[in-house]
């Protein structure tokens, strides 16, 4: 066995490809229009057995900050809570997606993320097919917090980050989850942060000053923000 196969192999899908990273070498797949999101292909490049790290862009997923109410405790009452919010917020229906949460929220404010149960299936069926073994699935945005958090250091502020035309803006206060918000945005806009985050200023999610931590794109921020760029 190669000595890179017990190393963990990266898999990062993004909005209209996949790239598997084996050994230091990148395999790049393009995905077809409504195609699935795992090529077929993948599996020539995936070594046997391989321990798979995978990272999905913020394109394939939906984000929600949530608090529990103090009446929702039993498992079923959390998951009907979280299914309406979902709803509410991203209209989708929840039977065609899966959940995942933060496990280490600090007081209760967790990050909660929804990726479409086809996409999670075939994952696992991609793996399967090779003996792979599955040790690490990231949202993209979460990926690069965790990558930047020490930069973060400011108690009230936030992260935008840019991929594939959208912007993913997440929002703390006392150092405590906010908000979280993705949205597509056009080619050039560079204001379009600026109304994101003045949006949760007004309603209270976002403190009405602090740093605005950026990656992979140039944005101003409203009044009384600091915008600091981070590679």
């Amino acid at each position: 066995m190669s000595r890179f196969w017990a190393e963990p192999v990266r898999l990062h899908l993004h909005a209209e490809a996949c790239e598997l990273v084996v050994g230091g070498k990148t395999h790049r797949l393009a995905l077809a229009a409504d195609a699935p999101p795992w090529p077929a292909a993948l599996a020539e490049w995936l070594p046997v057995r391989a321990k798979v790290d995978v990272c999905v862009a913020d394109h394939w997923l939906r984000y929600l900050v949530t608090r529990w109410p103090a009446a929702v405790r039993a498992p079923r009452e959390r998951d009907a809570w979280l299914a309406h919010q979902f709803k509410t917020v991203h209209g989708i229906d929840m039977t065609a997606w899966t959940v995942a949460m933060d496990t280490g929220p600090v007081d209760d404010a967790r990050i909660v993320c929804a990726a479409p149960t086809a996409l999670i299936t075939g994952l696992y069926s991609l793996l399967a097919a090779r003996k792979a073994r599955l040790v690490g699935l990231t949202g993209a945005f979460v990926a690069q917090f965790n990558r930047l958090r020490r930069q973060c250091a400011a108690a009230d502020g936030a992260l935008l980050c840019a991929a594939e035309g959208r912007l993913t803006l997440g929002v703390w206060r006392g150092g405590r989850w906010c908000a979280l918000r993705s949205q597509v945005v056009a080619p050039g806009d560079e204001n379009a942060a600026r109304r994101m985050l003045t949006q949760l200023c007004a309603s209270g999610e976002a403190a009405s000053s602090g740093v605005l931590y950026t990656v992979g794109t140039r944005q101003n921020a409203p009044d009384g923000w600091q915008p600091v760029a981070l590679a």
